[in-house]
């Protein structure tokens, strides 16, 4: 069975696909009622923070402080003649530095990785990528033949899968986008295990010399919120409905929003011993 859905969009310029799994509620018609911090209370960053369990939807642990949750796929990178990527390692060093150079130039889609390794959706990109670096994903949700093909498409297509936790260099340049879009020069910015946040420019994530390994970022005016868990290859953007009106997060990434149930068993397949979908009774 699929755990949820999702509407699949990519960023300004590329093709939009639907992925069919249940009908969703607009987001924008929902509120949630459960509360996470005191409503109109200006937040810390450290007053944030990712669902601390997977089968948490995310507007009801984000809501109704923000209504809008967005869930942004980090992008893989193409880097020709770059040390190879070993499932297990981080991304070496190098090829994270020419990346960030490189720039969107250097950006892969999940969709383009789904179309390469034969994949239906990108949930399959997604499943596949839980069985690489810390492997965080229980049998009954893991492909391992899912992944090895994954991998195997990486290798012979010169491509780096992203690595769990951090942006990756793609990321960078388009959350700059999205961040002057929504009239902010500076963030707060945080590592994921320390309340402690600081100031950054938004310039730094543009920068092709400046390598960043936050895990978290927040406005000032508290009007949006990302952060991304440590073993999982996806953002969450969330945004309040006046954020939401100045910078749309589908113009800048590859994603979708969050409906009533998504939560980070999003897409995910049943399967059986083997890593093949489960039949349903």
């Amino acid at each position: 069975m699929l755990v949820d859905h999702v509407l699949w969009s990519g960023p300004t310029g590329q093709s939009a696909t639907k992925v069919e799994f249940e009908p969703t509620t607009a987001i924008d018609q929902t509120l949630v009622a459960s509360q996470v911090a005191p409503a109109g209370v200006p937040m810390a960053i450290s007053h944030f923070s990712y669902p601390d369990q997977d089968e948490v939807p995310y507007l009801e642990w984000f809501g109704p402080h923000f209504p809008s949750v967005f869930v942004a796929l980090n992008p893989f990178i193409r880097i020709h003649d770059g040390e190879p990527f070993q499932n297990g390692n981080w991304t070496p060093p190098e090829v994270i530095r020419r990346a960030k150079r490189c720039g969107q130039a250097c950006s892969v889609t999940w969709a383009e990785v789904a179309s390469l390794c034969g994949f239906t959706t990108v949930a399959e990109v997604n499943q596949s990528l839980r069985l690489t670096g810390s492997k965080r994903l229980i049998p009954e949700f893991a492909s391992p033949k899912n992944t090895a093909t994954l991998l195997k498409r990486c290798r012979e297509n010169s491509l780096y899968p992203p690595d769990e936790g951090l942006a990756s260099p793609p990321f960078e340049w388009s959350f700059a986008s999205f961040a002057r879009a929504s009239g902010q020069d500076s963030l707060l910015a945080a590592d994921g295990f320390s309340s402690k946040a600081e100031q950054l420019k938004v310039s730094q994530l543009a920068d092709p010399e400046e390598l960043n390994e936050f895990a978290e970022f927040a406005a000032p005016d508290d009007s949006f919120y990302a952060t991304i868990y440590t073993d999982y290859h996806y953002w969450l953007i969330c945004q309040t409905s006046e954020s939401l009106s100045k910078a749309r997060p589908e113009k800048f990434f590859e994603g979708f929003y969050a409906g009533i149930g998504t939560n980070d068993l999003w897409g995910l397949v049943q399967t059986d011993p083997e890593g093949k979908p489960a039949s349903s009774s």
